[in-house]
């Protein structure tokens, strides 16, 4: 470079350039940086560039590392950078400058520029140590103190600052951060890192409070990690420490147990010490079962299968698997006592099916424990389960103790699941039929079983559901339902229930009708019970009903039974004549003795109507007497019309000589001439003549005439 162009560099300018270099070089690649400053202090004419690179790598200042240029290693860049800024504010932080901002608090440690900070506390101690205090006590603030403590550890370390209460300060922040059991275990260790770099022999202490009284947060995991730490740093405290975590272990049930698993890779006797105790204690739960495992001793294991209170019953079935695994003898005995501490109703009888695969003896035992209790209530199901166990231990058993489960057991429903049972697998249907025919079960269970029977023996399942069906209401429609099912079973028992129930008259007609609908009796029965309901029947509608079934399948009987309903309900003189209608030929003499005696004028019409179809002259009789009641009214003329024409003539012409209404009066006599013009004109002059009516009904006649 020649003395021209590194003039600007002489008479103590060089430093300043590079403290310039340096500091843009914290945001931008040194060639950048370089080239902005050059031009700053006017030295990038064209070939200068490269006479300022090679005059910096002649005095030692930069070279090459990993293909790009720049200061040598070891800080100078932070050191030069945080001289460049400490240059141009001597005083410290300026508020207006960029830089106010400086040391503020950060949430990850180490800081992108923390070297550079660091240098510029320093620089700036002895001109601003009031400010710079400010600021880190600022920093180890409790809000900011995580993971900021660790700057000015830094700081404190390297001795760029001097500051015993700082010191203290941030050795107590760190000693309580080594015990806070909610940090990372890379933040603890970085915590431990600085606390050594400041106060090595203190550390050493706080490890050991750390481990031998932990504090209400510090778990075994972390009083872990402090014991291998003392260990490095002490190994006859570290071993005193070990010994005292496996005795000691805190923390969650998990975290006990992996750190006992962790004592043990370290030292065996220690970590089947604190496995041993583990498996000891209560709140430990299931894991009671792994730590016992990390022991390797059957003995534990065995204990822990026979009596482990507090240990759930499937994870003492996992162990007492792995047990028969290693010693088979020792399996058995413990599951013997499992299955009289077992949790769940369940369990034993899944411990008797586990402990088959080795020992059928003491499986067939436990199971028998279980089916028949002495000194214990086992529920019936699962006093089921055991039976069935049984019987495939020893297949002879299987339907004799099925049997006498159904006999024994409290439970209804476990009685009527081992009878059921007991046919299912093929053996006899005596248990199940005392179950159907036991009137004191449940009527659901017991038509359940009666079904079952009728798959093997349908006439005896038919028989018991006949028996069944008397357990219903006298209106039940269910009853019969399954009387009809029962038909199909046993055709003559159910057919004799039915007919028995017909036959009851103080049941309802209507449901004695359903009954016989069922359609389960020949042709003549049927008729016979159907007439059988209409004869006893107290509703005068079941009774017609009944018989209009009669009628439809046999009309002369049919009539018959409705001609004798006729004479039976005389309250009803409108029904009576719907009846009567209904017998046909049978039903005049009813509808005879109805039209002469009923008192309503209006049914003794209809009477007389009905008549003319069996009976022309009983139907006269009934008219004549109509048309002879005096001051009858209007229905006079209507009975007198059902007559022939001269027999209807005859009718009129009383009406019109007797005592009525002057309009009934001419009524009549215009009916007759309607009917005969001749007559009816004489019947009209004859009532205009007469004194029984007034002139305006002579001149009414007078219309009709002249008409």
């Amino acid at each position: 470079m020649t003395a021209v162009a590194a003039a600007p560099l002489v008479n103590g300018k060089a430093r300043p350039f590079l403290e310039e270099v340096a500091f843009r070089c914290l945001d931008r690649p040194f060639t950048a940086a370089l080239a902005r400053a050059a031009g700053a202090h006017r030295l990038d004419a064209p070939g200068q560039s490269d006479d300022l690179l090679r005059l910096l790598a002649d005095s030692g200042v930069i070279a090459e590392h990993g293909g790009e240029l720049g200061f040598v290693p070891g800080g100078l860049t932070d050191y030069l950078a945080a001289c460049h800024v400490v240059r141009r504010h001597p005083r410290g932080p300026n508020l207006l400058h960029p830089h106010r901002r400086f040391l503020r608090p950060r949430s990850t440690w180490p800081w992108p520029d923390s070297e550079t900070a660091l240098f510029q506390v320093a620089l700036w101690w002895t001109t601003a140590e009031t400010a710079m205090r400010k600021r880190l006590r600022v920093l180890l603030s409790p809000r900011h103190r995580d993971p900021n403590v660790h700057f000015v550890a830094t700081l404190l370390h390297r001795g760029l600052v001097t500051a015993d209460d700082l010191r203290e300060q941030t050795v107590e922040i760190l000693l309580g951060h080594l015990g806070d059991d909610g940090r990372t275990a890379g933040a603890w260790r970085a915590t431990l890192a600085a606390l050594e770099l400041l106060e090595p022999s203190r550390t050493a202490d706080a490890l050991e409070r750390l481990v031998q009284a932990p504090g209400r947060r510090a778990s075994s995991l972390r009083r872990f990690d402090a014991v291998e730490a003392l260990a490095e740093r002490d190994p006859a405290r570290g071993e005193r420490g070990l010994r005292l975590l496996a005795e000691t272990l805190t923390g969650d049930r998990h975290e006990r147990l992996e750190v006992a698993g962790m004592i043990r890779q370290r030292d065996t006797e220690l970590g089947d010490r604190a496995a041993r105790l583990l498996a000891n204690t209560g709140d430990m739960g299931d894991l009671r079962v792994d730590a016992a495992k990390l022991t390797g001793d059957l003995a534990l294991w065995a204990e822990l299968v026979g009596d482990g209170r507090g240990i759930s019953d499937s994870a003492r079935l996992g162990l007492l698997a792995e047990l028969a695994d290693a010693d088979q003898a020792l399996a058995s005995a413990a599951a013997e006592r499992f299955a009289e501490t077992a949790s769940a109703g369940t369990t034993p009888v899944g411990v008797a099916t586990a402990v088959r695969m080795w020992d059928p003896e003491v499986a067939l035992r436990i199971a028998d424990g279980v089916a028949w209790p002495v000194r214990r209530e086992v529920d019936g199901p699962v006093r089921r389960m055991a039976v069935h166990l049984i019987g495939e231990l020893v297949p002879a058993r299987r339907f004799t103790d099925l049997e006498r489960l159904s006999r024994e057991v409290p439970d209804e429903k476990t009685q009527f699941d081992a009878a059921s049972d007991i046919v299912e697998q093929g053996g006899p249907v005596t248990a199940l039929r005392d179950f159907a025919a036991n009137p004191k079960k449940s009527r659901e269970r017991r038509l359940l079983a009666a079904r079952g029977v009728g798959k093997v023996d349908p006439r005896s399942g038919g028989r018991l559901l006949v028996d069944i069906a008397e357990s219903y209401k006298p209106t039940d429609p269910d009853q019969l339902k399954l009387l009809r099912d029962a038909h199909a079973l046993a055709p003559a028992a159910a057919a004799k229930a039915l007919e028995a129930i017909v036959r009851v008259e103080r049941r309802p007609a209507s449901f004695r009708v359903r009954a016989v609908e069922l359609g389960i009796f020949d042709r003549n029965k049927t008729v016979e019970l159907y007439e059988h309901i209409a004869t006893t029947a107290r509703d005068k509608d079941d009774a017609r009903t009944a018989a209009r079934k009669v009628l439809g399948m046999r009309q002369d009987i049919g009539e018959q039974l409705m001609a004798r309903l006729a004479k039976k309900f005389t309250a009803d003189p409108a029904f009576q004549l719907s009846l009567a209608r209904e017998a046909g030929a049978h039903g005049k003499t009813v509808l005879h003795q109805l039209g002469l005696h009923t008192p309503s004028l209006e049914l003794r019409v209809e009477v007389a109507a009905a008549l003319l179809d069996v009976d022309r002259r009983l139907a006269a009789d009934v008219i004549d007497k109509v048309v002879r009641t005096r001051r009858g009214g209007e229905i006079r003329i209507r009975a007198a019309c059902l007559l022939p024409d001269r027999q209807a003539l005859d009718a009129l012409r009383h009406i019109v000589n007797d005592q009525d209404d002057e309009d009934v009066l001419l009524a009549a006599a215009v009916r007759a001439w309607e009917i005969d013009k001749g007559r009816g004109k004489r019947l009209l002059r004859d009532l205009a003549g007469s004194r029984r009516v007034s002139q305006h009904t002579r001149d009414r006649i007078g219309q009709v005439l002249g008409g």
